[in-house]
């Protein structure tokens, strides 16, 4: 069991969405939002910033798109920890995404199932 809250980031273009998320991870006291990022290129800058452990990152974002991000994230960051939460539900862009160092891939379908879940498994 962590001792401190899981710091996490959300990087997603719609903020209702990161709204949702923020609310899913609301039921898990060891999680807490850190920030937010609403393109890949600002989920870059603000993991670089705040330094949190894990980033939620949607694949599909403008600027930057979410598999760039990771990858910039990993090199200047090996040790942060990313789950894609993405409606890209293709195995071709699944396997890109997860060729980034990403921990975990989760359909923005199936997030209210399955988010809390894998970032317990990924903490």
């Amino acid at each position: 069991m962590r001792h401190q809250p899981l710091r996490i980031l959300l990087a997603d273009d719609l903020p209702l969405w990161r709204a949702k998320v923020r609310s899913i991870l609301k039921a898990n006291s060891q999680c807490q939002v850190v920030g937010e990022a609403c393109n890949g290129l600002e989920a870059v800058q603000r993991t670089a910033e705040l330094v949190p452990d894990l980033v939620l990152l949607d694949i599909g974002m403008p600027i930057l798109n979410g598999i760039e991000a990771a990858r910039q994230i990993h090199q200047h960051s090996p040790a942060i920890r990313v789950i894609f939460v993405t409606q890209e539900d293709d195995v071709e862009v699944r396997d890109a995404a997860l060729d980034t160092g990403a921990e975990a891939y989760v359909l923005k379908a199936n997030a209210a199932t399955e988010l809390l879940h894998t970032v317990d498994a990924v903490s």
